[in-house]
């Protein structure tokens, strides 16, 4: 059991090692369980008001050459959305009885996570936000699930943060999506750029003493 111990140690301070080289700002030692959905942010349908004001660089969303949203009070964002396919687990009724009836259900995912840059940290002239939505398949009426803002924090290098909640996802009565916004007031900050989204059942592991 120490030898274990010992050896679960080690693994999470090398994985704390590599999230400090990456300029992660997941907390040390976190994990994301499976199922986990994923996307690019540039295979994302980007907003047809974005048209001609934005490029995709390999997994970058980013704003092309010089173009900005505006200082003004209601700034005009380049806008992509990324569709949230549905998973699901296959949970037996009883884990510990083999061949236990089994059934699925949506995954319990608790954890939004954003890759970007915002090229100014907490100032307000660049900004990467992202929410996520639930559309009622009934009624069309949507929902904010989860809302991530980059000038929360001070970074201005490209890495992870996140962003979690408390919802039960529900495939068979609703579809979910990923909105991704970025602002840029003007051409004296460089453009932010988002490259990756995420849906997890994110933590930190205990390490019994």
């Amino acid at each position: 059991m120490k030898t274990l111990r010992n050896t679960l140690k080690a693994l999470l301070a090398t994985s704390a090692i590599a999230t400090a080289t990456c300029a992660s700002a997941l907390p040390a030692g976190w994990l994301d369980s499976l199922p986990a959905w994923t996307a690019t942010a540039s295979s994302c349908s980007v907003d047809e008001s974005s048209a001609g004001k934005y490029e995709f660089w390999l997994s970058q969303f980013r704003y092309l050459g010089s173009n900005v949203s505006g200082a003004s009070r209601l700034p005009q964002p380049i806008t992509v959305r990324c569709n949230v396919t549905p998973i699901y687990d296959y949970v037996p009724a009883n884990p510990n009885v083999f061949g236990s009836t089994a059934s699925w259900i949506s995954p319990s995912w608790n954890s939004l996570i954003v890759g970007y840059k915002d090229t100014d940290g907490i100032s307000t002239k660049a900004q990467v936000g992202a929410s996520l939505r639930r559309v009622s398949r009934a009624t069309l009426g949507e929902s904010t699930v989860a809302i991530f803002n980059s000038n929360l924090s001070a970074s201005v290098v490209a890495h992870e943060e996140v962003k979690q909640f408390n919802h039960t996802f529900d495939f068979q009565n609703y579809d979910y999506y990923v909105e991704i916004n970025l602002t840029r007031a003007d051409t004296t900050v460089t453009t932010p750029v988002a490259y990756s989204v995420r849906l997890t059942n994110g933590y930190v592991p205990v390490i019994p003493k």
